[in-house]
């Protein structure tokens, strides 16, 4: 303890005594690290700020040193001072005795002190990181590392933190203040400060002597040497070039902190000369002044103590006669001390300790015996956190805290400590039964505190587990599962297991845009995300479905942005020249509105072509006859009339068809990694090819209406080589009425903007406007290599014969749905489920050869076999391109009729817009109002539902609860579409189609108005659904019945030796469970699938949903439930010989 002066002795008369701070004395408790988040009340109490405190109570000892207090007076103060400690010591037992252990405040045990050495844990640009005692870490703001009078002396770009600073060097700093982190209430920042004008305020010329060991600045850098400032406007100081470790380090720079020891003083010209020899420096050892204040101690200093009493968790040691200071015990000479490391520390042993940190204010001083730290070093970090460790050693057991460990990490081992709350996921109460000395065990690496060169870990099971324990372990693209602990109007904060953090943005919280986030997604509910990126520490993640679930490449960096590459990006700006798509890590494209194919660089790089400003007025650009490029003043204006690598018609709006924060698969049309620039498109394959290229079967070009024939259209092409081309009236639309509508309007010069290429005959096409072909024209097959099975194809009835129908797609390429292929419902007649030229979705079941009968009933030369499947039950709709189609159809047919009007025909139809409201007069009186209570001949206000052009036709609604938003239920006069009303979301208007390519003729499922129904959204209202929502039925997909086949079910039996057509519902190790006819269920055993028994699994091919040909052999047993009777089946083919299918 520092010697009061006398003035405090006459304040100790009127306090009753001293009141000397516990903190110097009190015994140190192992570090828990689960109470690094806490802090007491009393810590925050005493100082909420932790404000500088640069006076000492105690005076400055007089100038030349002398003390000024006699030898007698001084022993009398020090022999009150221990019996004093003697007592309260004796009070301090008493008070915890039976309390073998109690839980501290990690602040308060470990933030007791103003002033304290700390390592560089991390170097920024604006900050520093500093590990301090305890495992408590400070930040140092830039202003606060060097002193502002070094500002003007600093040229710019040495001044940086990085090029001062540097990880693993010993600093000294002082608290500036300890404050709340918004981020987290429970956790505190503490603000350091490393100038020098603060760590010596207490030092003058006089105060300093020969040997002692001061930090300054490198202020400026001279012929012979370096002009240092300590801080001090008092003196200065020189650091000559031969100094050994000046002339090592040839990389000195101005504002650089530089350590010395003083060498000698010139005290008239107030000149410190300094010697940096790093050997001497570690080994001066301070001297022990007469009347040296607390002020003089510096974090840092080495000393000469002794020990004076072995403590708890640590050592007590004396040193420069007036002072006292604890040893952690994680601050011991032995890294590894183990459960007699009492032993080492006998009363009066001298050993040579730094001191750790001071507090003026209570005189309390922490000292280290660490080795690395004593030798003015500090300690290596060998480990890594989130490193796993298998054969880690228990030195040591820590009663109720925790324990110590041995990591074989290389070079060389690392302590470890384990608190007690990480030993194990439920509550160890007795850990040294559990674990002994000497015995291994699997630790994780949870933290390091880098000024006791010890880390800390964990034992929990649950540490193992997971991909992500710290930020190096997130990788962008990743998916990963996450805790969500706290939601916002900004997004969500999300948990990984390893405790790591992220952030979800509000935009990447759903596929589409949520108001309302805290209704999605509830505190400590765990959902899939994936990495966006990873930036300082600082993660992104998504929950985007569709991103989240994605199968294509991650483009996480421009390298890897390789020509034709298909991956998923999210739109982040829409502009009028196209839209900007990001992907992951930062990475970031751009796709173009319009498409400059004979050019090297698309719209947005035009601005670096060569220089437009100095064409003359008007100078024109072509590009392929797309776009035309003029240049006016310098000014570039763009005309569109060709295509849009964002897929869309020219002179639509991409707002119109896409948002920001969708997400949209691209195609890397062309990238440059040096300057960042990716050019994408949104069309996977283009569908237009060059007129160099030729016309290709699958290809789409356009044509014009030369004439019209009773069974066709001839166009003439817009091809290089080709003049005429045919489309047959089955192949103008998909829909059978609206074919033949067409044909009827079309009229001379009409252009078809989008045909497909069927076939090629010399120069001749036949072509096609079906929608559904020309959207699927990448998928189509022309050879049958291109064919996979159980795959789903677009194409169109070309025959019909009794037993079964063919179906082409490019050239003549055929495949065949024999009778029990074609259809769900076996007693239907073909002719009335299909028609020639009907558009079809086909189930690929079979690739094989052709028999005799086959090839005889077709007209082309293939041999090959296909064999489809044109079931509704598995070849039904996944999404609205049949009614979109509908509308397109409807909207042209619309747009042909007017054409004799010059337009004005459809001026009409501006007044009803969907979902408006407008007035009318009651004319006639039908069933169907509906329940609503009118009259002939008023005035009434309804709701616009729908409005066919063709037509001339407005569906209204009369219901009260529709005017507002004017949402209802369909007429009866819509056949193909139903319009639907959704209540969840504003009673918004959606249409859903009644029917499906392959069941058009069947006859379609009744709905009644004001019926629910299931339904999915398929495509939001744009320009390319005629402005509706389009909606798809779930009972789209259920088997549709023909009238015929209705009777004709009523009439089904079943007997013994019958074949039937049976339906696979269950697939058992030993059986197959069936229904067939009306309500029958049947089974199969595994011995009634082949003639041989030869195959170890013989229901290998087959699957749930299937249809097979079944012969009855017993008859009906009770099932397993004994609900319903089972019939005995087989499908052995000598069993399915030669018999008719009843």
């Amino acid at each position: 303890m520092a010697a009061p002066s006398k003035k405090k002795q006459q304040n100790r008369k009127q306090n009753d005594g001293p009141k000397f701070n516990k903190a110097s004395q009190k015994q140190f408790k192992a570090k828990q690290t689960k109470n690094k988040k806490s802090y007491s009340n009393d810590a925050v109490e005493k100082d909420a700020s932790i404000a500088l405190q640069l006076e000492d109570d105690v005076p400055d000892f007089p100038r030349g040193g002398k003390s000024s207090l006699s030898q007698r007076e001084r022993d009398e103060i020090r022999a009150e001072a221990e019996e004093e400690f003697h007592a309260e010591e004796r009070q301090l037992n008493r008070k915890n005795k039976g309390k073998k252990f109690q839980k501290r405040d990690h602040i308060q045990e470990h933030f007791s002190w103003n002033e304290a050495l700390g390592v560089v844990a991390e170097v920024n640009e604006k900050d520093l990181v500093i590990s301090l005692p305890g495992g408590l870490r400070g930040l140092v703001r830039s202003t606060d590392a060097i002193d502002p009078v070094l500002n003007d002396q600093i040229e710019d770009g040495e001044g940086s933190l990085p090029s001062v600073f540097h990880v693993g060097q010993l600093v000294s700093c002082i608290v500036l203040q300890l404050d709340d982190d918004k981020k987290d209430n429970k956790k505190r920042k503490i603000w350091l400060s490393l100038r020098l004008s603060l760590l010596h305020k207490g030092f003058s010329l006089d105060a300093v002597q020969e040997g002692m060991v001061l930090t300054a600045y490198v202020k400026s850098i001279e012929d012979h040497g370096f002009i240092l400032h300590f801080g001090l406007s008092s003196f200065m100081g020189f650091l000559p070039k031969s100094s050994q470790a000046a002339s090592r380090d040839s990389e000195v720079k101005t504002g650089q902190f530089v350590q010395g020891v003083i060498r000698r003083i010139d005290k008239p010209r107030k000149v410190v000369y300094l010697s940096s020899d790093p050997d001497t420096v570690s080994k001066c050892v301070t001297k022990d002044l007469k009347g040296i204040s607390i002020d003089m101690l510096i974090p840092g200093m080495m000393i000469d103590a002794r020990v004076q009493s072995t403590l708890e968790n640590g050592i007590m040691l004396s040193f420069l006669t007036y002072f006292t200071g604890t040893v952690d015990m994680f601050h011991l000479q032995n890294t590894f001390p183990t459960s007699n490391w009492k032993d080492n520390y006998a009363k009066n042993k001298k050993v040579n300790a730094r001191i750790l940190f001071i507090d003026p204010s209570t005189r309390a001083v922490g000292l280290t015996l660490n080795q690395h730290l004593v030798h003015n070093n500090s300690p290596p970090s060998c480990v890594k956190v989130g490193d796993i460790y298998d054969n880690a050693k228990v030195v040591r057991v820590d009663r109720g805290m925790g324990l110590l460990l041995e990591i074989p990490s290389s070079p060389l081992p690392t302590p470890a400590f384990v608190s007690v709350s990480d030993v194990a996921e439920d509550e160890v109460r007795k850990l040294e039964k559990k674990f002994k000395e000497g015995s291994s065990v699997r630790v994780r690496i949870l933290g390091c505190r880098h000024l006791e060169g010890l880390a800390t870990g964990i034992l929990k099971a649950s540490a193992f587990e997971g991909s992500v324990f710290t930020h190096s372990d997130v990788k962008p693209g990743m998916v990963t599962r996450a805790k969500i602990i706290a939601v916002d109007s900004f997004g969500a904060i999300v948990q990984f297991a390893g405790g790591v953090k992220a952030l979800c943005p509000l935009r990447h919280m759903s596929e589409f845009e949520i108001v309302k986030p805290r209704k999605k997604f509830k505190v400590g509910a765990e959902l899939l995300f994936r990495v966006l990126g990873c930036k300082s520490k600082r993660i992104t993640v998504t929950h985007k479905k569709s991103l989240v679930k994605s199968k294509l490449p991650i483009l996480s960096s421009y390298a890897d942005a390789t020509d034709g590459l298909i991956t998923h990006g999210w739109i982040t700006k829409i502009e009028k020249h196209g839209c900007f798509v990001h992907f992951y890590n930062g990475v970031q494209g751009f796709v173009p509105r319009l498409v400059l194919k004979n050019l090297d660089c698309i719209f947005y790089n035009l601005l670096d072509l060569a220089d437009m400003s100095t064409a003359s007025s008007f100078d024109q650009y072509s590009a392929s006859g797309d776009v035309s490029m003029f240049v006016n003043d310098g000014s570039i204006e763009l005309e569109d009339h060709g295509e849009s690598e964002l897929g869309l018609e020219p002179g639509s709006d991409a707002n119109s068809m896409y948002q920001v924060g969708q997400v949209v698969k691209c195609r890397v049309i062309s990238s440059i990694a040096a300057s960042h620039r990716i050019n994408l498109s949104l069309i996977m394959k283009p569908l237009r090819l060059s007129e160099e290229d030729g016309i290709k079967l699958g290809s789409v070009v356009t044509g014009v209406v030369e004439k019209v024939t009773p069974s066709s259209v001839i166009v003439s092409v817009n091809a290089k080589g080709y003049l005429k081309g045919t489309i047959t009236t089955e192949h103008l639309s998909d829909h059978h009425e609206h074919a033949a509508l067409m044909k009827s309007v079309l009229k001379l010069g009409y252009e078809f903007d989008q045909l497909l290429v069927l076939d090629i005959e010399s120069n001749s096409l036949a072509l096609s406007a079906k929608y559904s072909l020309i959207n699927s024209a990448s998928e189509l097959p022309s050879d049958v290599s291109q064919v996979r099975p159980q795959s789903i194809v677009h194409g169109y009835i070309c025959n019909l014969i009794d037993t079964g129908c063919f179906v082409r797609f490019l050239g003549s390429l055929t495949g065949f749905s024999p009778r029990s292929k074609a259809m769900d419902d076996q007693r239907a007649q073909l002719s009335e489920a299909f028609y020639i030229g009907q558009s079809v979705r086909s189930s690929i079941l079979d690739v094989g050869e052709l028999s005799v009968t086959e090839i005889s009933q077709i007209v082309n030369n293939e041999t090959s076999r296909i064999t489809v499947s044109l079931k509704q039950s598995c070849c039904s709709s996944t999404d609205a391109s049949f009614l979109q189609e509908y509308f397109l159809s409807e909207e042209k047919i619309a747009d042909l009729q007017s054409l004799d009007s010059k337009g004005h025909d459809l001026k009409w139809v501006e007044g009803f817009n969907i979902g408006s409201t407008v007035e009318g007069k009651i004319q006639e009186l039908k069933e169907f109002v509906g329940g609503s209570t009118v009259e002939t001949g008023a005035i009434v206000r309804a709701a616009v539902l729908d409005v066919a052009k063709t037509e001339r036709l407005v569906d209204l609604s009369l219901k009260l609860e529709f005017l507002d938003k004017s949402r209802d239920k369909s007429s009866n006069s819509l056949t193909h579409k139903k319009v639907l009303s959704i209540p969840e979301h504003n009673y918004a208007i959606g249409y859903a189609s009644v029917s499906d390519y392959n069941i058009q003729k069947f006859s379609q499922i009744q709905f009644l108005n004001g019926q629910s129904v299931s339904a999915t959204v398929m495509a939001l209202p744009t320009s390319s659904t005629a402005g509706r929502l389009l909606l798809l039925l779930k009972s789209i997909s259920e088997v549709t019945e023909t009238s015929s086949s209705k009777k004709a079910k009523r009439k089904s039996s079943c007997n013994v030796g019958s074949l039937v057509q049976a339906e696979i519902t269950e697939i058992k190790p030993l059986e197959m469970r069936l229904k067939f006819g009306i309500g029958f269920r049947g089974r199969i055993h595994i011995t009634e699938v082949n003639d041989t028994s030869l195959s170890e699994n013989p229901f290998s091919n087959f699957r749930v949903g299937q249809t097979v040909t079944a012969r009855i052999i017993a008859k009906a047993g009770r099932s397993d439930n004994k609900k319903s009777l089972l019939w005995d089946l087989s499908i052995k083919p000598k069993m399915l010989e030669g018999r008719i299918i009843s």
